[in-house]
């Protein structure tokens, strides 16, 4: 019996059927970021601005919502809006996430990101439009690749973390693919002996990973016989999270040659990948090939600054006067002058079903434009959307970073001051240890009686044991990075680290920065 098969069999889908009923974008606008007009008119109508609004909208409203958006909306309408705070931010996701009601958008379609979790309570999912983020990862994949960050020659192997929530590892792999570049994914579980010979094996030359973990490598990398380091080379880094600070990569050049370009990106839950460093565009690469010597490090990251190119199609960042009180939601409309420091808020071009208009991010940083010889090695039609970012890290007010993990000042001080772990006096330290660039925690603490026995004293005051439980939960200690943690138990206030002039105890020393 034969079969006769029509044409009719072989028909493929239309776009129309293949996409999503939640999905607002169109085919044509997969290659550009959305328009401000765009962003605010979602922001007026959305749950994060607006505490009346019980749901996002759908897309159908955001449809509507689009083409009833003012033509020609700009940087002045932008600077009229509300500030938006981690808090507030936080809060409105929380309600959402929990919200099961199948009217609730939020929860559809979404990828999930989380944060931290550095603060012990419960991880808060960052939720983006599964096709925004995709779109957002070609965007910015296309950017690294327009800087010279990434490129079709480069072979790189990353040790970012994955599982229990993060997305680290499948973030970077897609950006730097995207870029045009190769990607090996070792993963955090990899030992190091294992993926030196990972890059032996494929002769990569790209070591990528969190800061952490690119110091970590290199040290193990420094123990190898001279042999064994000769059968591979990487000449460039690719780190995320923390800055390195000057030593680590003096650390870094020493291990794997003076000219090792090391590059950054930079990113967060809310906002996504936003900004990158690259080596060979730094103002001080190009003083150091002009005076033909390698002594001093990069400018952009010797002092205790990082620059950061920004591409203003995706992301715009203004930069605010510090004076601003914390959780002030009142529109700014005065930014600082470019080159001046201030707070750095962001709004995000790339997300709209969410949109982050005018977000606080806790960092510290100034605008300004690039330097001549950059803006000379990128592409004559790209070069005048991109302009620095110049960090200067976070702004300790709210928060301080370990391992990778921001630690909120907020959420520390109601743990200290719970009063059945009969906490006096504490404090906290930020260092390293002698031979080592890696940054190791100190908390001291001074308890009712200070005699050390552990047992608690029967009024409901906690045992060592017990606190020592609650204190490392707070700061999400494991195998990873308990040997860089300490708890010191303090007899007198004599112990602490006390100001010169009023003798109080500085509630946190930043020694590693």
């Amino acid at each position: 019996m034969s079969v006769t098969y029509t044409a009719q069999c072989f028909v493929r889908p239309s776009l129309s059927t293949l996409r999503s009923p939640y999905e607002h974008l169109t085919p044509a606008e997969s290659d550009r970021a959305f328009s401000l007009a765009d962003v605010l008119a979602i922001r007026s109508i959305h749950p994060f601005y607006s505490p009346h609004v019980l749901y996002p909208p759908n897309a159908d409203a955001i449809r509507k919502a689009r083409r009833r958006a003012a033509r020609g909306a700009g940087e002045m309408d932008l600077k009229r809006q509300p500030l938006l705070w981690k808090k507030d931010l936080y809060t409105a996701i929380e309600r959402l996430i929990n919200d099961p009601s199948p009217r609730n958008t939020f929860r559809r379609s979404i990828y999930t990101s989380t944060t931290g979790g550095g603060s012990g309570s419960k991880p808060l999912f960052f939720a983006t439009d599964v096709h925004e983020n995709r779109r957002q990862r070609a965007l910015f994949g296309r950017f690294l690749r327009h800087i010279g960050l990434a490129t079709e020659k480069d072979w790189i192997v990353t040790v970012h973390s994955a599982g229990n929530l993060y997305r680290s590892l499948d973030l970077t792999l897609e950006l730097l693919e995207n870029a045009g570049a190769t990607v090996l994914a070792a993963g955090h579980d990899m030992p190091p002996a294992a993926v030196v010979r990972l890059v032996t094996q494929y002769s990569a030359n790209v070591l990528s990973g969190d800061s952490g973990q690119i110091v970590s490598m290199v040290r193990y990398i420094s123990t190898l016989p001279p042999d064994e380091r000769a059968r591979f080379s990487i000449n460039k880094i690719i780190y995320t999270s923390e800055s390195l600070t000057a030593a680590q990569r003096a650390h870094i050049r020493a291990v794997l040659g003076p000219e090792t370009q090391i590059c950054s990106i930079l990113g967060s839950a809310e906002g996504g990948p936003y900004a990158a460093s690259s080596t060979h565009l730094s103002r001080e690469h190009h003083r150091r090939r002009h005076h033909h010597h390698h002594q001093e490090d990069d400018v952009s990251s010797a002092g205790d600054f990082q620059d950061f190119i920004v591409d203003d199609r995706m992301t715009r960042i203004e930069i605010l006067p510090t004076r601003v009180p914390e959780n002030d939601a009142s529109p700014v409309s005065a930014c600082v002058p470019d080159g001046e420091r201030g707070m750095i808020a962001q709004t995000s071009l790339t997300r709209l079903r969410n949109p982050l208009v005018r977000y606080i991010t806790g960092d510290i940083g100034s605008l300004h434009r690039l330097p001549p010889q950059a803006a000379a090695a990128l592409p004559a039609r790209e070069r005048h959307h991109m302009y620095v970012l110049r960090l200067y890290g976070r702004d300790r007010r709210f928060s301080f970073e370990w391992g990778g993990e921001y630690y909120e000042f907020r959420r520390l001080v109601p743990l200290m001051n719970d009063a059945r772990l009969g906490i006096l006096q504490w404090q906290v330290v930020l260092d390293k240890a002698e031979g080592s660039e890696e940054a190791w925690l100190e908390v001291r603490v001074l308890r009712a009686g200070g005699d050390g026995d552990g047992d608690g004293d029967g009024d409901g005051i906690v045992s060592e044991e017990e606190l020592a439980r609650r204190i490392g939960t707070f700061f999400s200690l494991c195998a990873a990075n308990e040997e860089r943690f300490r708890l010191v138990f303090l007899d007198c206030l004599d112990d602490f680290e006390l100001s010169t002039g009023g003798r109080k105890v500085v509630k946190f020393i930043d020694r590693f920065n």
